[in-house]
This record gives structure tokens, sequence and C-alpha cells, in this order.
């Protein structure tokens, strides 16, 4: 059991971690604003082609998607380019680290993995707030719903943040201790990402891709954003949409993933320390 003491300073090393690796960041304008610029580029061509669609045949749809809610599609998936910039952080940051040569120390003082994690984590949603929020909000405004599944939708956002935090811890320990397994484990992620539906409904897909996605976790944690929300504003529609798998994965996966990715950490660092010194 956590004693007092021993929380409290947790929360004190993780409000150093984050004030610290946000004043490091903060250095680099130009990678903040790449950070903010990036998921434009992301999501102008489903953009582009859901408006052709949509205009070519107003009642045409996608699962749950239609010409009158799209657009909260579209804006879910800027959030979610957003966050997605986590994963990237965590090795820029560790190689950022490993190069002003601060890493070792880091590695060596008295700080709990999951101190690490945490504050790298909540650091890289501070600097990604700003936009985050905007289109949350524009998003709320157009699609407004109550305060339950207001919460809900934040809630399955976080899931989603510690998820790519995890991941993003997992790069991170690659690139400094093996950056050929980094390099492959890197282009798995990216295929990842493209068959997880962040840009794109599931049934714009062909069948044989619908059921790869389907064996995706990742698509489980953007899907159930969706459908919060979606639940919101049409529950029966939503609902429909809605399985265990989902409810499953989530929460599943947001309990194991940090044990998993601390463990992860700690193997790989034990095993081949820091290489390239």
């Amino acid at each position: 059991m956590v004693s007092k003491k021993s929380l409290r300073t947790n929360i004190k090393q993780i409000n150093a971690l984050v004030e610290r690796n946000i004043y490091l960041e903060a250095r680099f304008k130009l990678s903040i604003f790449t950070r903010y610029f990036a998921p434009f580029i992301q999501i102008l061509m489903p953009l582009i082609i859901f408006n052709v669609i949509f205009t070519i045949r107003e009642d045409y749809q996608f699962g749950y998607w239609t010409g009158l809610n799209f657009i909260l599609f579209l804006f879910i998936a800027f959030c979610i380019q957003f966050l997605r910039r986590i994963v990237l952080s965590f090795s820029h940051l560790f190689n950022s680290e490993k190069y002003w040569k601060t890493l070792q120390a880091l590695m060596v003082a008295p700080i709990n993995r999951y101190v690490l994690l945490f504050g790298f984590l909540i650091a890289e949603i501070i600097l990604i707030s700003i936009p985050f929020i905007f289109f949350f909000i524009i998003a709320y405004i157009l699609f407004p719903i109550n305060i339950f599944y207001l919460f809900l939708v934040i809630f399955s956002f976080l899931s989603l943040a510690i998820l790519f935090g995890c991941l993003g811890l997992i790069m991170g320990i690659l690139m400094i201790t093996k950056e050929g397994i980094y390099s492959v484990v890197n282009t798995g992620l990216t295929f990842l990402f493209w068959l997880s539906c962040i840009s794109y409904p599931l049934q714009i897909f062909p069948e044989v891709i619908q059921f790869i996605i389907l064996l995706n976790p990742l698509y489980y944690f953007i899907d159930i954003i969706r459908i919060s929300w979606l639940m919101g504003i049409d529950y029966n529609l939503a609902i429909t949409f809605l399985t265990p798998i989902h409810i499953i994965v989530v929460v599943g996966g947001t309990i194991i993933l940090p044990i998993f990715s601390v463990y992860f950490f700690n193997t790989f660092y034990d095993k081949f320390g820091i290489s390239g010194y």
C-alpha cells in the first residue's frame, strides 16, 4: 500500500518532471509550431473526400456517420491527431536527453518509472492542450451533449492519451537502447495507426481490411470516443455499435498498459543500458 508520504513525493516528482519537460520543449518554438500544424495536413485529405462524397449523395452513410454528423467525426480526428504526437514526443525527449548527456542522471535518479511515465505524459498533454481544447470546444458547440456523456468522452480521451503515453515510453526506451528494433517497431506502429480509423470510418474500407482493423486494439480506443459522443446525440443509433470488446479493451488496456510499458522499459534498460555513448 502506498503511504501518504510516498504519494506526496511521487506527486512532487511528477510536477517537477512536468515543469522541466515543458521548459526544455519550450526552447524549440519551431518544434511546438510543427506539433500544432501537422494534424491539419493529416486531416485535410479526409475533409476533401468526405465533402465530395456527401455533396454527391446527401443520404449516403458510413456506419453511424452521415452528411449531418461527419464534421464531428473530423473534429474528433483532429483531437486524436494532436494526442498522437505524444508517441513521437517521448522518443524525441529521450533522444534529446541522450544527446545532452543528461539521460544517465535521469535514469539513476530515485524516480519511480511510473512517475517518469506520467511526468512526461502530463507535460505533453499540456503542450498540445491549446489546439486540442480549441477543436474540442468547437465540436461541443456544434454537437452539444449532456454532462454525463461529456465526462464519458473526456475519460475516453484520457484513456487514449495513456495508451499513447505507454507506446511513447516503449518507443523511447527502444530509441536509446536498440535503434534497430526501434525502426522496425516504428514501422509496425505506423501500420497500427493507419488501421485504427483515425481519419476514415471502418465502413469505408473493404471487408478484408475491416476484419484486420477489428483485430487492432487501437481502433477500439478511438471508436469508443466517437460512440460516447454520439450517444449524447442519438443514443439508440450509437448503442448498436458499442460492443463488450470496446469496454474490455479500453478499460483493460488503460489498467494493464502502464504496467506493461514500465516493465518493458525496465527490462530493456537493465539489459542493454544506454547505447551510443
